[in-house]
């Protein structure tokens, strides 16, 4: 039986602040994109320049290209607006991590109402004139930090914040008990790994903690999608691999109600965060389990969580591959891409989103993309 294969692509074109891409080297690249591989949506941000959206939509237009703007939420968004930032378990502010020059892993408390109104005051003032251009919002960093972009695992273990405090209270969870368990560094002990993002957590206070932070992260979402849904906007969501969810507040099942397609990022040579070889060697130390091993990075395992996801999800679900090359961070060449694409078709899995940077996919790249999914 045939399938069409269906592929997004993704463009960083810069941060909310500093200088944007040009415009002639997003079209030289898409209008290659587009002529070589299936492209149904294409989802470019985080700039505030009008202009580059205008263009690019005129170009998405006439190749009949769905156009999503890519946009930032509980992390990068500093960068605009003044926002409550995460408390730890010790009552400290979690401070801005630098190591990344492109991106700003500095996340921002998401129980915060005030901090939503302001990160949706950030479309209203920069995109709600130019929202016509736009099929959709495709929203990222809807988490809390990773073991793998917070010092000492300070960022998972967050927030500490009075508002969060209040609604750990409202659950009974006892606060006190699980400081005093931080404080004494206590790894993280998992019994077992069911899929989907759920684990069996030896410490039931521990599991309480991990379900409430994706709570959290739930209700800050649907009141960040009614928004989005009120400027007849389509959403989709850029998760972790579902194995790294519960850590960062993401319920992978349960998000995907909110949306209309969710990408977990599935990269397998990314030394970077949201690779899979960077955050399981952070987790993997703040665990005191063998559950969490190789066998997680590798490709069948891969697949297997996309199928798995599939299966339940309320929503159709992408395979999030890399396919940029990035000098010490993602070496993928097109032996990779090739094997990564044709494990996911054995399983039947036909749509994928070609990550996380179409300007540094060199056309090779693109070329064995093509091949594998024309």
């Amino acid at each position: 039986m045939a399938h069409n294969n269906e592929v997004t692509v993704q463009i960083y074109a810069g941060g909310y602040k500093g200088e944007a891409v040009s415009y002639n080297l997003i079209e030289q690249k898409l209008l290659y994109a587009a002529d070589t591989l299936p492209v149904k949506k294409v989802l470019m941000g985080w700039p505030l320049d009008k202009t580059l959206y205008e263009k690019t939509a005129d170009l998405l237009y006439k190749k009949n290209i769905e156009f999503y703007l890519w946009f930032s939420v509980f992390s990068e968004t500093a960068a605009v607006k003044d926002l409550k930032k995460l408390i730890d378990f010790t009552g400290r502010v979690l401070e801005r991590d630098n190591e990344n020059k492109k991106e700003d892993f500095f996340f921002c408390c998401p129980k915060s109402d005030r901090n939503i109104e302001k990160i949706l005051d950030i479309f209203s003032e920069n995109f709600y004139s130019i929202s016509k251009c736009f099929n959709g919002v495709f929203l990222d960093k809807i988490r809390y930090p990773s073991f793998a972009n917070s010092r000492a695992g300070r960022g998972v273990f967050s927030c500490f914040c009075p508002e969060c405090l209040e609604f750990y209270k409202d659950k009974n969870i006892n606060i006190d008990e699980l400081k005093q368990k931080l404080l004494n560094e206590q790894k993280i002990d998992i019994i077992e790994y069911y899929g989907n993002g759920k684990y069996l957590f030896k410490d039931k206070l521990m599991q309480q903690f991990f379900i409430f932070k994706s709570e959290i992260i739930y209700e800050s979402l649907k009141k960040i999608c009614v928004f989005f849904r009120n400027q007849n906007l389509s959403i989709g969501f850029d998760v972790f691999a579902p194995f790294l969810t519960p850590f960062t507040g993401q319920d992978v099942v349960r998000l995907s109600s909110l949306c209309d397609f969710i990408k977990p990022m599935m990269y397998r040579v990314t030394n970077a965060p949201a690779g899979l070889p960077f955050e399981t060697k952070a987790l993997r130390q703040y665990t005191g389990s063998k559950i969490i091993n190789e066998g997680f990075l590798s490709l069948d395992s891969c697949v297997e969580e996309i199928k798995n996801l599939n299966d339940v999800s309320s929503c159709p679900v992408y395979a999030g591959i890399e396919i940029n090359k990035v000098d010490d961070i993602a070496h993928v060449d097109s032996f990779y891409i090739e094997e990564t694409i044709r494990a996911y078709l054995n399983k039947d899995i036909h749509r994928f989103a070609l990550s996380w940077n179409l300007l540094d996919m060199p056309d090779d790249n693109i070329k064995k993309a093509a091949q594998m999914l024309r």
